[in-house]
């Protein structure tokens, strides 16, 4: 018979390209979300849901996300729910199915704000900056949750921590979307409509670390595969390269041949200076693992954009 994997948040982002990156896998793949019914804001569903199915793993790709003008404008919402999906989900793992592994992919906006490489030692030494607060700081509270049902219950969890994800597959909402994917988006649009300039938010000096979506999904499925559910706790998913926000527009406005300008918005926040994710521990764990180059990512995030919008 083969292995259960639960996918909450199934039909998100992550969650796509988790079911692209497992097809073939061996594994059953089955996916909840609110559009499955499955509110992980609801104990009592989360809880029928997974004591129904019996996973062998779960993968925590679900979350009340969006751009920085979004979770700065619906802090109190975002904190909450993100705050309340982990309350529930380790609740129903411990009562429902406490043999589960968890998978649990955090992002790199939990780590300080002051911290330019992201070192996994450095992960407590100092604040969350103040842009992303009412996302980063729940998510620091799911590893610690994670710690403390480990240490009474004995709940298995890899916590895995993310940079700026881009790629195909998200929302096409410029305030959900993702950042890279929101400036390809509005890129996009702007040459449809024959503008002359290109407005970036901010200064543009910011420096950010971006992973392809794909290449997070097989690193999951890697852990997965290969059972390795004893890794430092928490791991970067890292580069150690990060470009800054002005040059990643030029890129993208090179690929697609634009003869447009790049102003910069300073009224908008321009969140951390520096994102970087630190790669030494990856590498040792995860020593041939070959990231997407950026020039294919972004070309294929360029393809799927222009394809649905």
């Amino acid at each position: 018979m083969k292995k259960t994997i639960l996918i909450l948040g199934g039909h998100g982002f992550l969650g796509k390209n988790l079911n692209n990156i497992f097809q073939g896998s061996g594994f059953e793949i089955h996916n909840e979300s609110r559009r499955t019914g499955c509110d992980i804001l609801d104990l009592s569903i989360l809880k029928a849901k997974i004591s129904a199915l019996k996973p062998y793993c779960i993968i925590n790709a679900a979350a009340h996300v969006g751009s920085i003008a979004y979770v700065t404008k619906n802090a109190a919402d975002v904190c909450h729910d993100n705050t309340q999906m982990y309350l529930n989900i380790f609740k129903a793992i411990q009562e429902a199915q406490p043999e589960a592994i968890l998978i649990n992919p955090i992002s790199n906006c939990s780590y300080p704000g002051i911290i330019d490489v992201q070192h996994e030692e450095l992960w407590w030494q100092g604040a969350v900056h103040d842009s992303v607060e009412s996302y980063g700081n729940p998510k620091k509270l799911g590893f610690i949750l994670s710690e403390c049902y480990r240490k009474q219950f004995g709940t298995r969890t890899v916590n895995l921590i993310m940079s700026n994800a881009y790629g195909p597959l998200d929302y096409a909402d410029t305030e959900r979307t993702h950042a890279m994917n929101g400036i390809i988006i509005r890129i996009i649009r702007a040459i449809r409509n024959g503008d002359k300039e290109f407005l970036v938010w901010g200064s543009g000096k910011p420096v950010r670390e971006w992973i392809y979506m794909e290449d997070a999904a097989r690193v999951i499925r890697e852990v997965v595969e290969k059972e390795m559910f004893a890794l430092p706790s928490p791991l970067n998913i890292g580069q150690e390269h990060g470009v800054s926000i002005n040059e990643s527009v030029e890129f993208v406005r090179e690929l697609l041949g634009a003869d447009i300008k790049i102003v910069n918005d300073t009224t908008k926040q321009d969140g951390a200076p520096i994102k970087v994710l630190g790669k030494k521990k990856f590498r040792e764990h995860f020593p041939d693992f070959q990231f997407t180059g950026y020039r294919q990512g972004i070309s294929e995030t360029i393809k799927y954009y222009q394809s649905i919008l």
